[in-house]
C-alpha cells in the first residue's frame, strides 16, 4: 500500500518540476537555447554567467528565453530593448520572484526593491526621490564624498610611503561603507585607518556573499522550504543583527530628539521627522530601507 503512494508522491512532484518547462513550448516567448528537462538552461551559465548570456546573445539576439530550472527567464542584453520595457512596459515587468536570500530579512514585503508597485509603493518612492536624492541633497553630501575620498587616498599614500601593500578592494569597500552610514547615522562604521571593522562590517559582507551564491531555491520554488544550500540558515542571523543594530541607532536618536538634541539632517533624521510629521507608517520600513541601501554597496 505504501508503494503506490510514494509512486503517486513521486510523479506528482516530478510533474511540478518539468511543468514550466512545458509550458514554455506552448507560449510565444522569445527565442532562446534548447535546454534539458527538469534544470532547463542552468548549465549554460557556466561559472562567469555575465559572459556566458553574452554569448547566447549574441546567436540568439538581446531579447531571448532561458529556462532556468523551473523558472522562465526573459534576457534583455541591448539598452534600446531594456529602453522600452522599462518605458512602455514597466508596469507588467515590475513583479518578480524574490530570492531566498532578500526573502529571509524580516519584512521584505516594506521594502522597495522587491515589493509590487501598488500605491505604497508610489508614495514611499515619491517621498524617496524628492527629499533623499534629489539633487539638492546630493549636493549637501559633497563635501562629504570628498572627506571620504580624502581618508581613502591618504590611507593609500601612508601604506606606500610605508612599503605596506594596500587591498584595494578592502579600503574601498570600506569607504563606500562609511560613506552610506554617515548618510544614513552621521556615523563611521569602520575607522579612518580602515584597520578595525565593526561588526557591521562583517554583517553586510555575509549578506553579499550569500545574495550572490547560486540558489536552488530560487531556480526550484518547491525546493525552498529545505533549503539545501543553507543560504537560508546562514543569512536570516546577519539580518537579524543588522536590524538590531537600526533599531538600537534609531532608539538613541529618537531619546536624543526628544532630549532637544540638534538635528543632523542625515536619512535617520529625514525619516523619523516624516513619522512624526503625517503617521505615514514609514516606522515600519526604516530598517528594511536602510537594509536594502546598504545591501547595494
Amino acid at each position: 500500500m505504501e508503494l503506490p503512494i510514494l509512486v503517486i508522491i513521486f510523479i506528482s512532484f516530478f510533474w511540478f518540476l518539468i511543468k514550466p518547462y512545458i509550458n514554455s513550448k506552448s507560449k510565444k516567448l522569445p527565442p532562446g537555447p534548447t535546454g534539458l528537462p527538469i534544470i532547463g538552461s542552468l548549465l549554460k551559465l557556466g561559472t562567469k554567467p555575465n559572459q556566458s548570456l553574452a554569448e547566447l546573445a549574441k546567436k540568439h539576439g538581446p531579447l531571448m528565453t532561458l529556462q532556468l530550472g523551473s523558472l522562465t527567464t526573459i534576457v534583455v542584453s541591448s539598452a534600446e530593448v531594456a529602453k522600452e520595457i522599462l518605458h512602455k512596459h514597466d508596469e507588467t515587468f515590475s513583479a518578480r520572484i524574490v530570492p531566498v536570500a532578500v526573502a529571509a530579512q524580516p519584512n521584505p514585503e516594506a521594502t522597495l526593491a522587491w515589493v509590487n508597485g501598488d500605491h505604497m509603493w508610489k508614495k514611499k518612492r515619491r517621498f524617496l526621490s524628492t527629499q533623499m536624492f534629489n539633487n539638492q541633497r546630493l549636493d549637501l553630501l559633497q563635501e562629504l564624498r570628498h572627506q571620504k575620498a580624502e581618508q581613502l587616498v591618504s590611507h593609500i599614500r601612508s601604506q606606500c610611503e610605508s612599503g605596506l601593500a594596500v587591498d584595494i578592494g578592502r579600503v574601498a569597500f570600506a569607504t563606500t561603507l562609511n560613506l552610506i552610514s554617515n548618510t544614513i547615522f552621521s556615523i563611521d562604521m569602520v575607522d579612518p585607518e580602515f584597520k578595525k571593522a565593526h561588526e557591521f562590517k562583517e554583517l553586510v559582507w555575509t549578506i553579499m556573499e550569500d545574495a550572490g551564491v547560486p540558489n536552488l531555491s530560487d531556480f526550484f520554488p518547491v525546493l525552498k522550504w529545505l533549503d539545501l544550500q543553507g543560504v537560508r540558515r546562514r543569512i536570516r542571523p546577519a539580518y537579524l543583527r543588522l536590524h538590531e543594530i537600526f533599531e538600537e541607532n534609531i532608539e538613541k536618536r529618537v531619546e536624543a530628539r526628544a532630549a532637544g538634541m540638534k538635528k543632523k539632517g542625515d536619512f535617520l533624521d529625514i525619516l523619523l521627522d516624516q513619522c512624526e510629521d503625517d503617521g505615514s507608517g514609514f516606522g515600519t520600513t526604516i530598517k528594511p530601507l536602510m537594509v536594502v541601501s546598504i545591501s547595494l554597496i
